[in-house]
């Protein structure tokens, strides 16, 4: 037998030290990536419970200023002022103002807010504006042309999602405000008669940084709608979110009540995570990215986890491997002994190699191969005899088709001769209808060969029943002889009608067959009978069973076979179809598509 190059004590080690590694590396893997998660998590956490201040701080901003829109709405001065008019007194929006100012300089959000305009359906309107923004145009007319106004006079409720635009009231200062527009209804009235108009600086949401501890490598953000403004605490600095894609984080290690997102700049190839918390109005919210740099404090664990994971797993390896060189590579090298006895000859039963774990199996397996090789050698060679047995009796068996064909037109020459016409006509035909029966194997012939070989069929019939069949054929147009129609179609149809329709009258009898196109230039072809007729049960019947027919030669072919070749061939709207009156007649029309 031939030797290998590596024994197999050296193929396991290799294979148990693969494996062992590759198990290793996975544990290690799924180690280090439990940790890393942790400490995501973790940081995370962290990252959400520093970020609630922020939250916190604007919204008591968001809080403040709705309570200065409630008192803009319900204060009795700035109701009397929405009916002030060219004709009203003075004192009426003096009152108004005066009224505004006190609640104005008293709020803590004043530094925030650039200019409070109150105007009222007659254009009339009293302000409060910090120098640096004052326009000697009438911004209540202004107010009401911005498409901002259009959009929140409607709103009950803040809506930040327009964000920041430029100031439309003093372009030249170059400053982006926040405009709040809300409704005021007039005194004890639910009808509105004005509305109060808040320009908000940025310092609205960036003025509590100044207090939040933030890393060097991490960032806050603010979200208004569909706009994110990355936050500094003197600006806010509007970002194109197009090439970012965001994925929410979701773990059972972290709480359920902190939201974060995974996200993917592919402008710059950043990956990183953002911790997201909402603010007290809809579609708005403060987010902080995590900070790369604690993460990449902790990454120098991840190697030393991996390291002993992998030590510990490929020393449990060699350990393995020497176990399983004692348990395997005896008994394998028993059984290649027994092999290479084999090979040389030696068919006797070893039961030494026939433990009782699997590699007894195959030990015994052997045993029983041993011994069975001879058996088996001698049954092939018996095999081999009993085919060409075989083959030399169907070489005996075989007919010369052109013996039988010869024999046949002798017989119809002696017939002629004798003066016999009948029987050199019907072995005519018989000769004509065998030749049709073995020639080629085309399942689709032309509708001449078709009728020719009916013919051939009914003379042999003719002749069997004394003349007392007649048929009749009848084609509308001679272009339809070169119809293709499937070959031994009519046949079985004709053969049915003599045997079951023609004969149990026993009157003579009369098949026409009509060959027509009809309406939907499909090829019908009629097969009539003035037989016994068919009951409508009988023809369901024929359809639903495969009856046989009596003949010999055709006796696999039926009616609900034809039916069926029809339809495998043509398609399920061609086929069969029966019409029959007991007693009169029965008529089978065959539908099929004119095919040339």
């Amino acid at each position: 037998m031939k030797k290998h190059n590596h024994s197999l004590q050296t193929i396991i080690l290799l294979i148990t030290l693969v494996f062992t590694v590759i198990i290793g590396g996975i544990l290690s893997g799924i180690t280090a990536n439990f940790y890393n998660r942790y400490i995501k998590y973790t940081i995370v956490e962290n990252t959400d419970a520093n970020l609630s201040f922020m939250t916190d701080s604007v919204n008591r901003n968001i809080e403040e200023l709705s309570r200065l829109v409630s008192f803009c709405q319900n204060h009795l001065y700035i109701g009397n002022f929405l009916k002030y008019s060219e004709y009203s007194a003075p004192s009426v929006a003096i009152n108004a103002f005066e009224r505004l100012c006190e609640e104005y300089y008293a709020s803590p959000i004043t530094s925030h807010i650039h200019r409070i305009i109150i105007g009222n359906d007659y254009d009339k309107y009293i302000q409060i504006v910090d120098p640096a923004y004052s326009t000697s145009q009438n911004v209540s007319v202004m107010t009401r042309e911005l498409d901002i106004f259009k959009e929140q006079i409607l709103s009950n409720q803040f809506n930040f999602s327009q964000g920041y635009i430029a100031d439309p009231y003093v372009r030249r200062t170059g400053k982006s405000v926040l405009l709040i527009v809300s409704p005021i209804s007039h005194t004890y009235s639910f009808v509105r008669g004005g509305y109060a108009s808040f320009s908000l600086s940025e310092s609205f949401f960036t003025a509590p940084m100044q207090y939040y501890s933030l890393p060097q490598d991490s960032s806050l953000y603010l979200t208004l709608g569909e706009h994110i403004y990355k936050m500094t605490p003197d600006s806010l600095l509007e970002l194109q979110t197009e090439n970012i894609q965001y994925a929410l984080l979701q773990n059972s290690e972290m709480s359920a009540s902190i939201t974060a997102y995974s996200f993917h700049d592919a402008v710059s190839n950043q990956d990183g995570i953002i911790v997201t918390q909402p603010l007290s109005v809809e579609g708005c919210y403060i987010s902080q990215m995590i900070s790369s740099g604690e993460l990449a404090s902790r990454k120098p664990l991840y190697l030393i986890i991996i390291i002993a994971v992998t030590l510990l797993i490929m020393l449990i390896g060699i350990l393995l491997s020497v176990i399983l060189y004692k348990i395997i590579n005896v008994p394998v090298g028993k059984i290649q002994k027994k092999l290479e006895r084999v090979s040389a000859g030696d068919f006797s039963r070893d039961e030494s190699i026939e433990w009782k774990h699997e590699l007894g199996d195959i030990g015994r397996g052997i045993n029983a191969l041993s011994q069975n090789i001879e058996r088996l050698m001698e049954e092939r060679i018996q095999d081999e005899k009993d085919k060409k047995d075989l083959e030399y009796k169907m070489l005996q068996s075989q007919i010369n088709p052109h013996f039988l064909y010869n024999t046949l037109n002798s017989i119809k020459w002696m017939a002629v001769t004798q003066g016999a016409d009948g029987i050199a006509e019907m072995t005519t035909a018989l000769s004509r209808l065998m030749r049709s029966i073995a020639k080629g194997t085309k399942i689709l012939i032309p509708l001449r060969h078709e009728l020719e070989l009916v013919s051939d069929y009914f003379t042999i019939q003719q002749y069997r029943y004394g003349g007392s069949l007649k048929m009749n054929i009848t084609v509308d147009d001679e272009d339809l002889y070169e119809c293709l129609i499937i070959k031994f179609t009519m046949q079985p149809i004709v053969e049915n009608a003599i045997f079951h329709g023609i004969e149990p009258k026993q009157t003579p009898g009369v098949i026409d067959i009509h060959v027509y196109k009809n309406n939907d230039c499909c090829i019908c072809i009629d097969i009539r009978d003035n037989g016994v007729g068919i009951s409508s049960d009988k023809i369901k019947e024929i359809f639903s069973e495969h009856p046989s027919g009596k003949t010999q030669l055709f006796r696999e072919i039926g009616i609900a076979n034809i039916q069926k070749r029809i339809q495998y061939e043509f398609g399920s709207r061609y086929g069969i179809t029966i019409e029959s009156e007991l007693g009169e007649y029965t008529k089978m029309t065959i539908c099929i598509p004119d095919r040339r």
